[in-house]
């Protein structure tokens, strides 16, 4: 949570380095400059370089053209091929002096594309994207001006034809920026100096940014409430595990065996398949833990659990009744096929050493649930044949009804 913070105060405060991209331009040392006038449609504008810092141009208008006109233009690439992106910039600012009678001045950013379907060749090619402003902009000297103002020249389009859906103003590929004379211009003395461009390529605007931020919040709570649940998930059923298992063997509690048992009896209701229990008892526990200690005869228990479970089958559910009782519920097995498991389990706790020389045997009470019955009487069947098992000398295995 500290890192996200981190992250997040780093985010905002360094948004500039990391999404935007300042870039000056100061003409005539990188690009190729041209001044332009009226001359070249047979106008009588007059135009030369001035000496002032920047690039100073001083142009006299002449009244033979209709439409006279001058300005300052700064090639990014004289074939019109690979000019410069700005589809992401979002104000363009120009550190500039203009004056004259007239008090309009214009900024052209003109985007070359074969799409517009006229040959590269011709100067005219270039999409006139346009902005016209009042000189009262550059009182201080600077006037920055937002790309999404600019129109494209409606006599550009309608000479060249220009379908509706290229009528857009576009900044994807700029060969030229222009600084002119504007519209009505009247004949006179003009001066524009142009002193340096700038302008930022934002990669993201800040609002998207913070909206970016945002979502990362959100979906690192969302993340952390799943992660919460997850995790509360897990120690519910291990908190459930616990409760229904016991801790010295690692089997089943009675609590446990409680939910295998109504499980087995919905089972039989449904399917018919029979289930046996088989009440599994320790000879003469008390004998060990007074000969050998409680630890050993907990040795005993723990020992006599992993001996039933390694050798019961699979769908098999063996789990401590209580004391040094155990039951074992076998799943689609008759009362014949469960004595045949009980007897197979005495005789392996009869021969089995649970270490330090301790020695011991098992009574076995089986009974079947192979009718309709309470779960009551069922237990009450094997704890009878149980009780008769130990009562018949132990060590052995008695069935419900098995005659004595």
């Amino acid at each position: 949570m500290l890192l996200a913070v981190l992250l997040s105060i780093a985010a905002v405060a360094f948004y500039d380095p990391l999404l935007r991209r300042a870039t000056v331009i100061v003409p005539g040392k990188e690009f190729h400059l041209q001044f332009q006038s009226d001359a070249a449609n047979g106008g009588s504008s007059e135009i030369r370089r001035g000496p002032g810092p920047g690039v100073e141009l001083l142009c006299k208008l002449g009244d033979r053209f209709a439409y006279p006109y001058c300005g300052i233009t700064l090639q990014f690439d004289p074939q019109r091929l690979h000019g410069r992106d700005l589809h992401r910039v979002k104000m363009i600012r120009l550190q500039m002096e203009y004056q004259g009678p007239t008090s309009t001045f214009r900024i052209l950013l003109r985007n070359a594309s074969p799409a517009y379907g006229i040959p590269q060749t011709t100067a005219e090619s270039a999409k006139y994207n346009q902005i016209e402003l009042n000189a009262e902009a550059l009182r201080s000297g600077t006037v920055e001006v937002d790309l999404a103002d600019f129109v494209v020249a409606n006599w550009w389009m309608a000479k060249h034809n220009i379908p509706p859906h290229l009528s857009r103003p576009e900044f994807d590929n700029i060969v030229t920026l222009e600084v002119a004379t504007g519209g009505g211009a009247r004949p006179g003395d003009y001066r524009f100096v142009l002193h340096k461009i700038e302008y930022e390529v934002q990669f993201l605007s800040r609002e998207r940014w913070y909206l970016v931020i945002i979502g990362t919040w959100l979906g690192l709570a969302l993340l952390w409430l799943l992660l919460r649940v997850v995790s509360l998930q897990r120690r519910s059923r291990q908190l459930a595990q616990l409760a229904t298992t016991d801790a010295l063997t690692g089997i089943c509690n009675r609590a446990g065996l409680q939910d295998v048992l109504q499980r087995a009896l919905a089972g039989w209701r449904k399917h018919h398949r029979p289930v046996s229990f088989v009440l599994i008892d320790i000879d003469h526990f008390k004998v060990v833990n007074d000969t050998h200690g409680h630890q050993a005869g907990d040795h005993v228990l723990a020992g006599l659990a992993d001996l039933v479970r390694g050798q019961v089958r699979s769908q098999d559910m063996l789990g401590r009744w209580g004391g040094e009782e155990f039951l074992l519920v076998c799943h689609d097995a008759s009362l014949p096929q469960a004595v045949a498991i009980a007897e197979k389990l005495r005789g392996l706790v009869a021969t089995h050493d649970f270490g330090k020389g301790i020695r011991i045997t098992a009574s076995f009470g089986v009974a079947a649930l192979d009718r309709e019955r309470p779960l009551e009487q069922l237990f009450a069947a094997a704890d009878a044949a149980l009780y008769r098992a130990k009562a018949e000398g132990r060590n052995r295995v008695v069935a419900e009804n098995q005659p004595a």
